[in-house]
């Protein structure tokens, strides 16, 4: 069963919450279950349809996932940029939607940010 979102909390809290949630992915090297009952709390949080936050919980459980099973370096990275990405979508329609919707240039925009730095930081990992 899955918990219910609250949609009385307040929007700076639900971005407080999952800008910490992207913090943790970025630095994370080992899995705790505090922690990660934490993460799919922020994400529920965010009220956002069940396809969206599919897509946020198994990108960070497969992340999880492969620090978890020792999974190759570049794994462990490329699932963690995949995360990160799933993550700034989330905050981006937390934000779109507190902010009354962006028009679909700036959620474009936003989206294209997520892919330069997840490409930037593969290029980063393969120099290793």
């Amino acid at each position: 069963m899955l918990p219910a979102t609250d949609d009385a909390t307040p929007s700076a809290n639900r971005l407080a919450m999952l800008d910490a949630l992207r913090r943790r992915v970025a630095n994370q090297s080992s899995v705790d279950a505090g922690e990660g009952v934490e993460a799919r709390r922020a994400l529920f949080s965010a009220g956002m349809p069940a396809v969206d936050l599919r897509a946020a919980l198994d990108a960070l459980d497969n992340f999880e996932r492969a620090i978890v099973e020792h999974d190759d370096r570049l794994i462990v990275e490329a699932r963690r940029l995949r995360c990160l990405g799933a993550v700034d979508r989330v905050i981006a329609r937390v934000q779109s939607r507190d902010l009354g919707g962006l028009d679909a240039p700036t959620a474009l925009a936003s989206g294209s940010c997520a892919v330069a730095r997840l490409s930037a930081s593969i290029a980063v990992i393969s120099r290793k």
